[in-house]
């Protein structure tokens, strides 16, 4: 961590009160100066082999995670990086280059409902592609930029984990294609820093190793390939949480 150190998007349309340079949204700049304190990656060498199958290019895929983030902000909506694209971030300053996809999770409060039907209807620059789970405790989006089959975005919703009336912690959903629907669990989460990939800003946890060693274990720095990743299983902080029927299953697993 660079201490003191803040990052905000270059692009804030201002307007002069007198002599004073003030920007135009207060509202939206107040949000992007709570999230400014910066973070570092760590930046490991992974030593991979150089004939190992590279599914993402780092700089071409956070150009579009870049776009997306653009987008969702024009909507409302604050994301920040999640999962492994989260974890490749702060190991390696990077795309996990064997990943199938990049995660981005939004807290359920800032979640705009209208927002799939942008996308469905043409409006935005991408389209829907995949939509699981219910709303108010399992929403799950993926999304890709229209006429492209890659990269996949999940966009995921972040919701409170409450017990006896108090926050205990977050979680992100997963939902099986047999109905079976799945929990990640975090301790309370923080996304309020900065953080740069790729020239880009993108939003993190404020406390990314003990939020990536909650998720991937002690030994997070380590490489295991996507192949054999299991999503359902794999993760330290997966749990169940029942399931979906087969007549829940119609209209909540959804593809386009």
């Amino acid at each position: 961590m660079d201490a003191g150190r803040r990052l905000i998007p270059r692009k804030i349309e201002t307007r002069w009160i007198g002599n004073i340079e003030v920007p135009e949204d207060i509202q939206r700049f107040a949000e992007f100066w709570k999230r400014s304190s910066f973070r570092d990656c760590v930046g490991l060498d992974m030593n991979r082999n150089k004939s190992d199958i590279v599914f993402f290019k780092g700089p071409e895929t956070a150009d579009i995670m870049a776009k997306l983030r653009d987008e969702l902000l024009d909507n409302g909506m604050f994301p920040f990086l999640n999962g492994g694209t989260f974890l490749g971030w702060y190991r390696e300053c990077t795309i996990i280059p064997h990943t199938y996809d990049v995660d981005f999770a939004v807290f359920k409060y800032n979640y705009k409902p209208e927002y799939p039907y942008k996308l469905l209807n043409g409006t935005s620059e991408f389209k829907l592609v995949r939509m699981f789970g219910k709303l108010e405790d399992g929403l799950e989006l993926t999304v890709v930029q229209k006429h492209e089959a890659n990269p996949r975005i999940d966009i995921f919703l972040m919701y409170d984990g409450i017990e006896n009336g108090v926050l205990t912690h977050h979680y992100v959903p997963g939902l099986g294609d047999d109905g079976t629907k799945y929990q990640y669990t975090y301790p309370i989460y923080d996304p309020w820093c900065a953080a740069e990939l790729h020239d880009h800003l993108f939003w993190v946890s404020c406390s990314p190793k003990s939020q990536i060693t909650h998720e991937y274990g002690p030994q997070w720095y380590l490489d295991h390939p996507s192949s054999t990743y299991s999503w359902s299983s794999s993760g330290k902080n997966i749990k169940q949480n029942g399931k979906l029927s087969e007549e829940e299953m119609k209209k909540y697993y959804l593809t386009f």
